[in-house]
């Protein structure tokens, strides 16, 4: 599988790059202002406005301080996610580095976690250098409440 990875904290985690539409540099945002913590607010990607969602604060509690390498990687949500409504949501990043070939099915992989709160954290495996977690990015925002009860119709692609 080709990925690429970014640390947050002390932890490097993997992006499937099948899940990937694009990599964009930090952009503008509008704030949220209010809402759950990792929603930082709306960008726009070519007149299609998308929310702005913290990987920091999902994975480590802590906001990603933007930086020359912070990168935004935009991907789809499933479909069932938002009750039939397909979005796109940018996903910030401290940075990202490959592609890489990693094998998250291979032997000695741990298998990841099943607990409430972490189906979106995959397998682990251990590479030249150190231990790599695979996002299961579609499921970042899975179950969160919260979200369900932003107005994802502005957000949907044309």
């Amino acid at each position: 599988m080709q990925v690429l990875t970014t640390i947050v904290g002390d932890r490097r985690f993997a992006i499937d790059c099948a899940e990937v539409l694009e990599i964009l540099p930090l952009v503008a945002y509008r704030t949220a202002g209010t809402g759950p913590s990792w929603l930082m607010g709306l960008i726009n990607v070519r007149g299609q406005l998308m929310p702005l969602v913290d990987l920091s604060v999902i994975v480590d509690g802590t906001s990603t301080a933007p930086r020359l390498a912070s990168r935004i990687v935009v991907m789809a949500l499933e479909a069932d996610l938002f009750e039939g409504s397909a979005g796109r949501i940018g996903l910030l990043v401290p940075e990202v580095a490959g592609p890489f070939e990693r094998d998250f099915a291979s032997g000695g992989a741990h298998p990841g976690f099943t607990f409430a709160g972490a189906s979106h954290l995959g397998p682990t495996i251990a590479d030249g250098q150190g231990m790599v977690q695979l996002l299961r990015c579609r499921r970042l925002l899975e179950g969160d409440a919260a979200l369900r009860e932003l107005p994802i119709e502005r957000w949907a692609p044309p």
